[in-house]
């Protein structure tokens, strides 16, 4: 008999959770909101939106110059949501003087990295974020930190090896600074996270410099990857469910493969293989952040058929 097992903490995380209730509550067909870029990552969420009254426009990453003037010229009158993932201050400023009604979707752990970039930025420390430079998220925290003489004062970091970080410190522009704020995109593992960290502390061990480490990573993200490695020990094969351009979800699959379990990252039922399950006895299921419940059962459902469960 073959199990399919769920793994303990996994789905919906609050602040995705929390940005699908407002637009819920917010939009109908005959009311729509526009939303500046998707509310988040997951194509099923996105189009269940769309469903009732959200009008997805172009974002920030699909879009040069003054996105906010973009947003007031194709919407002229109405309400604009900000996704998630958040955006930069000056997209935030753009909206605010297009007269558009604007509703704040943020999360709000993501909020609150954008506050501490801005703080180390303006208080002369330069920050250094380790996290994909191409997300939303991250490109949204980068809006946030301007110094005072309105500079850019960050740099995103992809990678926490020693080598890379000892590249990043000899190549840096005007010499590595003294003063580092340190942060994460929330959605990054702590393993890496802490490594990034070390590392840095090693380079500069022969230097005084001031470092502030902030933990901006967010904690239903860290469970879930904990609990998909619990539950990767156990099982032949992981199946990952979530949106294909969801980093959390990226994630998911890595800590189950560094386990040494072979892991499938898939946004639905029809992207299952029967072969995938050959010979296995015991079939781990879980999801990433933006995966709501629906998508879930239906993977189970059609795992269920394959292998005749």
């Amino acid at each position: 008999m073959v199990q399919i097992i769920r793994a303990s903490d996994m789905g919906f995380c609050m602040g995705v959770r929390r940005a699908v209730q407002i637009m819920e509550s917010e939009a109908s067909p005959e009311r729509p909101v526009f939303s500046v870029g998707e509310i988040v990552h997951n194509p099923h969420v996105v189009r269940a939106l769309e469903r009732s009254g959200v009008v997805q426009l172009p974002g920030p990453d699909e879009v040069e110059g003054d996105i906010g003037k973009a947003t007031a010229e194709r919407v002229k009158a109405g309400r604009v949501a900000i996704t998630a993932h958040g955006v930069g201050e000056r997209v935030v400023r753009e909206l605010e003087a297009s007269g558009l009604e604007i509703i704040d979707t943020t999360c709000p752990i993501v909020t609150r990295a954008q506050r501490y970039g801005q703080k180390f930025a303006r208080e002369g420390w330069h920050v250094l974020i380790y996290g994909d430079p191409g997300h939303k998220e991250v490109r949204g925290i980068l809006g946030w930190t301007f110094g005072q003489d309105g500079e850019p004062g960050a740099t995103v970091v992809p990678q926490s090896d020693y080598e890379s970080l000892r590249r990043l410190v000899e190549e840096f522009p005007g010499g590595f600074p003294n003063k580092i704020g340190v942060m994460a995109q929330t959605t990054h593992k702590m393993e890496d996270f802490a490594r990034f960290v070390a590392n840095l502390m090693l380079l500069r061990r022969d230097f005084n410099f001031e470092l502030h480490v902030v933990n901006t990573l967010c904690h239903a993200t860290t469970g879930q990857q904990e609990a998909a490695a619990a539950l990767a020990k156990e099982v032949d094969v992981m199946i990952v469910v979530g949106g294909k351009k969801s980093a959390n979800t990226r994630h998911l699959r890595e800590v189950a493969e560094e386990q040494g379990t072979r892991a499938y990252h898939i946004e639905g039922p029809e992207e299952l293989q029967a072969d995938w399950f050959a010979g296995v006895e015991r079939i781990g299921l879980t999801a990433g952040a933006s995966t709501p419940d629906f998508s879930v059962d239906a993977v189970e459902a059609r795992i269920r058929e394959l292998v005749g469960a």
